[in-house]
């Protein structure tokens, strides 16, 4: 399958997506948020803001690269709200944000729109930040006062994708963070070893593990609760199991195409090798997503699509098996020992232009480059050899998950906030 059929490349104008977003109700909120990132319009306030407010120590502003609920500070704030004592702030993204706020506000959390002038009072009065990409050192963002500390989850695990070759607005922050990023969570000696050559050389690196990974390690009560809540939201009968299919972004393009795939043909496929019924289940990066929200792409109608979800660790933890293309969240659902597959249509151009730490070939999963390849793999799939891959591709990278990274980033969180509240 070529890739033109399963990416085209963007160049939306700026005025092409406000006029857009006339249509989408998204105008004066989008209008709004442009307005914010002006440094004539934010410096001002910010200056303001820190000379009448003090930090608060016991404040924690969270937000990720989605502007959803999810990822390591998710399970970073959940943890920090069982404990009690600290006022936890959600910054949330314009996508989905209603819900999302509602959501936020069930949990107990405050909430602002991320390119707002309360977000940026929440941002000049906490004690600490954290986020799972480098969102407070965006262009627009105050720059960080004495007294706040600022804690990055990132967002990938065991991530193939070198950091290095990604996009110039990443590269362009990485002297930043040297400076402003106080520390950095890891789960293995390879990320540690990876951050340390690129985004975060002098960085000091906690060894904690990923918060997000908890789950895999949660009581098999607890995991098979989960499973069955995922199910029932997912509308799956009792005799029918699913694969999520979830593959990266492309720095220039958008993902269009997934009608084109032969899912019939997959789901047939993973019965046959697995039995049961089996669905597709379709989750789209979070840039996708937002292309897919603002109206910029389309999917054709019968597609089994879930990228409104927040969390796909829920869908991991529930997922009979995984499919991707090059999306680190793989690497997440491989601590869980559920059969994962990479289907790379365009493997080559990818590594030529992102490029990759070590060949696809090295880990766990079969790799396809065609749809028939793909389907070749499942039918050949061997759980036992799988399983002793596994193992020994994470022995090799180091990886130390052991469930309790939430509570070692929190015990960091609440150690310099003063001790518990």
């Amino acid at each position: 399958m070529s890739e033109r059929r399963l990416y085209r490349h963007g160049g939306e104008t700026f005025l092409m997506k406000m006029l857009l977003s006339l249509f989408n109700g998204m105008f004066l909120a989008k209008a709004a948020r442009h307005l914010m990132k002006l440094r004539i319009v934010h410096r001002p306030l910010e200056s303001l803001l820190k000379l009448i407010f003090p930090v608060n120590p016991r404040k924690v502003v969270c937000m990720t690269f989605s502007g959803a609920l999810e990822c390591n500070p998710k399970y970073v704030a959940s943890e920090l709200s069982r404990r009690g004592g600290f006022e936890i702030v959600w910054l949330i993204g314009a996508v989905d944000h209603r819900a999302r706020v509602r959501r936020a506000r069930a949990l107990g959390y405050r909430t602002s729109s991320i390119w707002s002038p309360r977000g940026i009072y929440h941002i000049v009065t906490a004690g600490t930040w954290v986020d799972n990409a480098q969102m407070f050192l965006l262009d627009g963002m105050p720059s960080k006062r004495p007294g706040q500390r600022y804690l990055n989850t990132w967002h990938g695990s065991l991530g193939i994708k070198r950091l290095e070759s990604a996009g110039e607005k990443i590269r362009a922050r990485i002297a930043r963070a040297a400076a402003e990023t106080d520390a950095v969570l890891v789960n293995s000696d390879f990320e540690e070893n990876v951050f340390a050559e690129t985004v975060f050389p002098k960085t000091p690196k906690l060894r904690f593990g990923h918060p997000r990974n908890d789950v895999f390690f949660l009581p098999e009560q607890e995991r098979e609760a989960i499973r069955a809540r995922v199910r029932s939201e997912l509308g799956l009968a009792a005799d029918e199991r699913f694969a999520l299919y979830a593959p990266t972004f492309r720095e220039v393009a958008f993902f269009v195409d997934a009608g084109g795939l032969r899912f019939g043909d997959w789901a047939k496929t993973l019965a046959e090798r697995f039995g049961g019924r089996w669905r597709i289940v379709l989750r789209l990066h979070p840039h996708d997503a937002q292309a897919l929200a603002e109206g910029l792409i389309s999917l054709p109608p019968g597609v089994d699509d879930v990228s409104s979800r927040e969390d796909i660790q829920e869908l991991l933890v529930a997922a009979d098996a995984g499919i991707t293309d090059y999306s680190s969240w793989i690497f997440d659902y491989l601590l869980g020992g559920g059969p994962g597959f990479v289907y790379a249509p365009d493997k080559a151009t990818y590594d030529a232009s992102r490029g990759f730490y070590y060949p696809l070939e090295e880990t766990p999963f079969p790799v396809a480059e065609t749809e028939d390849a793909l389907c070749a793999a499942i039918r050949a799939f061997d759980a036992v050899a799988y399983a002793a891959k596994r193992e020994a591709f994470l022995k090799a990278r180091g990886c130390f998950e052991d469930g309790h990274a939430s509570a070692r980033a929190a015990d960091w969180i609440e150690k310099g906030a003063g001790g518990a509240g």
